[in-house]
């Protein structure tokens, strides 16, 4: 699967240019990183499968994800500025999913913090319920902007590819939650 997303970077440096691509690395690095939270399930027991991530493996690709995000939503206004003109309610939907995939984004990682966990966890719906429906959200906004902006999935097939890692990130993520032992 990884290999199939790194196809994308040679032509993607020869079509937009060092700039364009200096800029999209972080967005593309974000992008792996998050469908590494979805494809690999948080380990809440010490004796779950190998592919399973700890719970400090999971905030750590977490955080670098976001930071990702972040330098690339940050970036290209400032480096790009006509790009400025994604900020504005009338700019294609694709730049809006992403944009409201960054907020999503920055909600998931507040309310994951350990305080705001703890305050979750005793509502009615719990903490993993809210993580679910927003990384549900989260998921198809972020697709929506890399199929949308066309620089990663430029053709028929690489948007197959996208759709596809999309649908098992979704059944990842909703995958019946562990039987404590």
């Amino acid at each position: 699967m990884l290999l199939l997303l790194l196809a994308v970077l040679p032509p993607l440096a020869a079509w937009t240019g060092l700039t364009v691509l200096l800029l999209t690395l972080p967005g593309y690095g974000a992008l792996l990183a998050f469908l590494h939270l979805f494809l690999f399930p948080l380990r809440v027991r010490r004796l779950m499968p190998g592919g399973a991530l700890s719970l400090a493996r999971h905030r750590a690709v977490a955080d670098c994800a976001l930071l990702l995000a972040l330098l690339h939503g940050f970036l290209y206004p400032l480096i790009e500025p006509a790009s400025l003109r994604y900020l504005s309610p009338a700019a294609p939907v694709y730049m809006l999913a992403g944009l409201l995939a960054l907020v999503l984004l920055a909600i998931l990682a507040m309310t994951s913090r350990h305080d705001a966990r703890q305050g979750l966890a005793r509502t009615k719906f719990g903490f993993r319920a809210q993580h679910v429906i927003l990384s549900s959200l989260l998921l198809p906004a972020t697709l929506v902007h890399v199929a949308g902006a066309g620089l990663v999935a430029d053709t028929v097939w690489k948007q197959v590819v996208c759709a596809a890692i999309g649908a098992a990130a979704i059944a990842g993520l909703l995958r019946p939650a562990p039987k404590d032992s």
